[in-house]
Formats: structure tokens, sequence, C-alpha cells
């Protein structure tokens, strides 16, 4: 078999030597003929890639990596290289080149297909077995393994083991609602740097970003390393004229025609000639505000569109209460669950413009990139990037990032103020950031399937995103200054249409997005819960809030420090206000306090009628809610113009607040 047919390219092994550092010290077949310590001048960096930075600092590591292919310019190569470190005292042959009292090698996997996790765990035990070995010489066990794993690969279809190694559930604890703020960010295109020590857990968080857009990992990588640099003496193959041309950027496209004609000749499966006569049978669906896909019967009589943000009509209000809150609400979204993938099955990606063209024409996809890549990303020909690194060294030259993740401290950081306006994450989008990482932090009481359940699993998390994406793309292509742009951000929504990803994407024929109507899958009124949320993301994510919270602890120590010397009285202020700070930020319930409030503030029954007898007619409705707390009268108001909230949060299994509340003496 060619390269082109076989799987697995290359089985290598590369180790640390004392004088000449990383290098290769066998490869099958071999890299170079006649040269086994040596690399094709297009990989002449390979070795760093397979023994990474700061590697002497840790006992064993996994790092996945991309390389351009050698011989098929538009492709990628997909690189896995399991690390171990022991010491002498274990090996059974000892060589004259080891000088040091450990040994540092790596077995390395090149495949022509991104199956990083899979194979992975597969190199591990190898890797194991071999170190175990005791000697390095016998390599039988590794031309044995570059034939194993062909022959797996080639007879068997593994597309459902894409995934395999990745957890998102870990992924949205760790960010929480910056989660969603890093999906957007991918959309942008910009220079964006993940830093992290060791590998594996860096490499794991580009991958898991990368899984939430559809078939991004599948199919969205094959031209993440391609690029032909404008420097002749560079790290990367050196093609012809005729594989990369300098005229197929994005800054030459002047119009949708040459879009069009690039697309075609990108795409293999040639995704543009699609139909738009593809009918999708069986699609009565509705998406509530609790992100849910849900399959409405058609006896309910209750017709609402995906994402459908219009008001029900007073009608048919009562019709959507009583589908939710009936008997049966609990059974009817169960089931509804399982018929969330009978729709995503039939929304093909391919009808969507899955997956989208992010990382062509010079955006660059590394998940780890060594320090002597680093003039790599300052090439003119690079457009952009998102790569990860262990070396501090690309922490401190800022000149090459708009965007530093540092993964240790869940830390965003952003220089540039206008890309801080256009990464604003809105009300909505926090109540979907809220809505996922709810369901995840929730623990699932399952013996079956330990502990997690379908909802705020991997695939779960997939499909809502998928649905977020999909309401964000069929909201992009209505007329400029819809009041729909605000629910995603309209600044970001103006950056993302400058991008070479969207005008490929929007030059294509998909049916499939027009399934789907506009709008953000959780718009809604304004509620005093969505105050509490934005004051909580304002708090927990920004530098100010950050100040904040320090001055909040400091302040709370040395109370309690004084407290001691003074008496009780600190104890009670410090009390009092913890108490008021923890009201600001959960929200009151003014349906419960009413009785309390007038025990406290000695008030007489009929003091309180003749309050409200005398706040314009309040208690002629009997069916509004009346309170009176803390010497303050609380009614619930609706919009101006007499609309309720939308259709989808009566239908959602939970009501939030959709009214406003006005406070006055």
């Amino acid at each position: 078999m060619n390269e082109s047919q076989r799987p697995i390219l290359y089985v290598i092994v590369v180790g640390f030597h004392h004088k000449k550092g990383c290098q290769v010290e066998y490869s099958f077949p071999p890299l170079v003929k006649d040269s086994p310590n040596e690399c094709p001048p297009g990989w002449k960096y390979l070795p760093t890639l397979a023994l990474p930075d700061g590697s002497h600092n840790y006992d064993e590591d996994t790092v996945f990596f991309l390389l351009p292919s050698l011989t098929q310019p538009k492709k990628a190569v997909y690189g896995i290289s399991c690390y171990r470190q022991i010491p002498v005292e274990k090996l059974k042959n000892r060589t004259a080149d080891i000088t040091r009292g450990t040994v540092q090698k790596s077995v390395c996997v090149l495949s022509s297909i991104p199956l990083f996790g899979y194979i992975q765990v597969k190199m591990s035990l190898i890797t194991h077995a071999y170190f175990d070995e005791g000697d390095f010489s016998k390599v039988s066990l590794l031309e044995d393994t570059y034939h194993h794993l062909n022959s797996i690969l080639v007879h068997n279809d593994l597309s459902s083991q894409t995934y395999v190694g990745l957890s998102l559930r870990d992924f949205v604890l760790h960010w929480k609602h910056k989660a969603v703020l890093l999906f957007k960010l991918l959309l942008l295109e910009k220079r964006v740097i993940f830093h992290k020590s060791p590998v594996h857990p860096l490499c794991s968080t580009i991958l898991n970003l990368l899984s939430l857009f559809p078939g991004m990992i599948e199919e969205g990588l094959e031209r993440a390393a391609c690029v032909r640099l404008s420097r002749p003496m560079s790290p990367m193959p050196n093609y012809s004229d005729d594989d990369i041309t300098p005229d197929c950027s994005p800054r030459h496209l002047n119009n949708t025609n040459e879009i069009k004609e690039n697309i075609e000749a990108a795409l293999p499966n040639n995704i543009a000639t699609v139909s738009k006569n593809v009918e999708l049978n069986n699609i009565n669906n509705a998406l509530t505000a609790n992100g849910e896909v849900r399959t409405i019967d058609q006896s309910s009589e209750v017709d609402i569109d995906l994402t459908e943000s219009r008001n029900c009509e007073l009608n048919d209000r009562d019709e959507c209460e009583e589908v939710c809150d009936g008997p049966n609400s609990d059974l009817a979204q169960e089931s509804n669950v399982n018929n969330t993938l009978l729709y995503l099955a039939q929304l093909k990606n391919k009808m969507c413009g899955f997956p989208l063209q992010l990382f062509y024409q010079g955006y660059l996809c590394l998940p780890y990139l060594s320090l002597p890549y680093m003039d790599l990303l300052c090439d003119v020909n690079v457009r952009g990037y998102v790569v990860g690194a262990t070396n501090v060294l690309f922490k401190q030259k800022r000149q090459l990032f708009d965007i530093l993740v540092d993964i240790d401290v869940s830390r965003i950081e952003c220089q540039d103020p206008e890309l801080r306006k256009h990464l604003h994450l809105t009300t909505e989008d926090l109540r979907f950031a809220d809505y996922i990482v709810k369901h995840v932090s929730e623990e699932k009481h399952d013996v079956f399937l330990d502990g997690v359940g379908w909802e705020g699993g991997d695939e779960w998390i997939r499909m809502q995103f998928k649905i977020y994406l999909l309401c964000l793309m069929r909201t992009s292509i209505l007329q400029d200054g819809s009041r729909e742009f605000d629910h995603f951000n309209s600044l970001f929504l103006s950056a993302w249409k400058d991008t070479y990803n969207y005008k490929m994407w929007n030059s294509l024929d998909s049916p499939g997005i027009l399934e789907v109507n506009p709008g953000h899958p959780f718009s809604g009124q304004l509620s005093v819960s969505d105050m509490k949320l934005r004051l909580s993301h304002t708090i927990q994510n920004t530098e100010s809030g950050r100040k904040l919270n320090q001055a909040m602890v400091s302040t709370g120590r040395a109370v309690a420090t004084t407290s001691k010397a003074v008496g009780g009285a600190f104890s009670q202020a410090k009390g009092a206000f913890s108490s008021w700070w923890s009201n600001l930020l959960v929200s009151p319930d003014p349906l419960h306090k009413g009785v309390d409030t007038l025990n406290e503030n000695k008030i007489e029954e009929s003091s309180a009628k003749n309050i409200i007898e005398k706040n314009d007619g309040i208690s002629s409705n009997q069916d509004k809610n009346k309170n009176i707390a803390n010497g303050f009268i609380v009614t619930e108001i609706t919009d101006p113009e007499g609309s309720t909230p939308s259709n989808q949060n009566y239908c959602a299994g939970h009501k939030p607040d959709c009214g406003r509340y006005i406070f006055s003496v």
C-alpha cells in the first residue's frame, strides 16, 4: 500500500541524546533511506514535537500534533506520541550513549486519519511493553505494531471512535460559562495560544473544543497544518506553485463566484451541488427554553417550530401550560429526549455546510507546537492559528497572540478592547451556558451508566452546541439590523461575517439550515435570575470582579480578627453585610416574604390593606401577585406592548421569571 492507502504511515522512536538533543533513533518504514537518524527536510523538527519541552519533569506524557504531508500538499498528518522516562537501573542493555541517570524516549505514530484517542490507548500499552523489555534494540514489537494497526484500521470502520479519550464534561466543568466564549472565539479566526504543562491535558483541551463543532475533527483538520511559507528556509515541505498558490488566499477572493470556484475545487464530495429539494420527513420540533429539541405530538395541537421566539397566542397559552404542567409532563420530556437524536440524524452535516472551513488558507490548528516552530507563527502567509504550547516563551512573546488561554488558572487574556467587545456574552448566551453547566454538574444516580446519563453527557453537550451553532448560522443570514442579531452580540456577528470560514459557508447551498428558524434558542424577556447570572459572571470573570472578591475575603478576615478584641459588634456587622451580599446574589422570592416582613416592621393587618388599596388599583386584580417586602410594594408588570414571554418558555418544562419587578416606596 502507498501512503494514501495505509492509515498508519510510520512508527518512530525518538530519544534524547545528551549531546545532540532530540533525535530519531528508529523508524519503520525508514523516514530517509540509508539514514536511520535523519528526518526529511519538511519534518526536520519532528523530534521536538514527539519529545516535548519540559518532558524531563514528568515520568510519562502524551502528545498530539499535526504535520503537513510530504507527498500531498493539501493533507495533514496526525501524530500521536507516547513519552516515558525511566531510571537506567531498569535497563538490561545499557549502551555507551546513555550517560545520564534516566532515559527519555517517545514511541510515535504518524497517521493519515485523526483517531487521536483510539491510537493513543493502543500505543500507551505498546510503549509500556517496549520499555519493560529493557532493551531498546529489540524493535520487532514496533514492526508488529505497524502491521497490526494498519490491518485494524483498513478492515474496520472506526468513525465512531473519533472522540475516544476526550471528556467534554471535564471541559465544561473546568471552563464553565467560558466554554461558550471559547466556542465563539474560534469562529473569529484570531491568533490564539493555549498554555499548559504537561502536554496531554493541553492537547485534550484543544481537541475537546474542536469536537464541539460538528465534523471538525473528522474532516475539518485536513489542511490545518498546510501553508506555503514566504521564506525558503522553513520547517515545512517545499511545494510547487501548482500545489498551493498564494492567489487562493481569502484576501484575493473578490466576489462570490471566485469563492464558489475555490470551494468546488477544495471539497472532495462537492457539497456545493447538494440540491435544495432535499426533504426532511416527520419533523415537528420545538426547542424549549431549556435548549432541548422537542417533538410535539400531532394531537396536542401545539405547533412550535425550532427556536421559535415569537409569543404564544392568548388562546393557545393555556394549552402550552397544560402540556408542560400536566401530570404526564415528566414522561413526555423523557420521550422527547429520544426524539432529539432522530431530529439531529435528519439534519445531516453536509446539508448544513458542516464542517465549517475554519482551518483553511493559512489558518492553522496545531494542538502542540514546540519552540523551534515559533518563527512559523510570524510568517506573513499565516493568517492566524490555534496552537498549544508548554514553553513559557510563548506567553512572554505578546506580539504572537491576540488571545492567551492559560488553562491552569482558567484565564482568557485579551489585550484588544475591540476583540473583548466581540466576545462579550449576551444574556441569552449566559442562559445557554448556565443551562449546560447545571446539567453537567448534576450528579446522576445510575448504576449502569456510572453516574453519567444522556443529559449532561458528552454527546448531549455536542448536540446542544450544534443546535446553538445552527441557530447562529440561521440568524446570520437575516437582513442587516435584525433584532435577533443582538441575541448573539451584533458586534460578534459582524466580525464573524468578515472571516474566511463564514464567507465559504455562506456561498454554499445548505438546505438543512433553512429548516431552522432564526433567533437564539434561549431568547426571552429579562428576569431577576438574568440579573443574578450577569452579576455572578461579571464578578467571576472580570479583573474588577476578582479584585472585589479578594477585597471581600480580606475584609472578612480583618473583621474576624478585630472582633475578637472589641467584642461581638463587628461580628454582627459582618453578618449583616454578608446577609445583604447573599441577598444581592440570590434573587428574592416576593411571594413568600410577606408575613415575616409584616411581623418585623410591626405593621397592622389593616394598615397593610390600606397600602395595597392605594397602589393604583392593584388589589382589584386578584390574579396578580401582591406582596410587601421590607417596606416596598412589589408588583409584577408585563411588556408595555402587552406581550408575553416567548412561547418556548411556556413549553420548556420550567418557567423562568419572565416578568420585571418595580420597587417603589
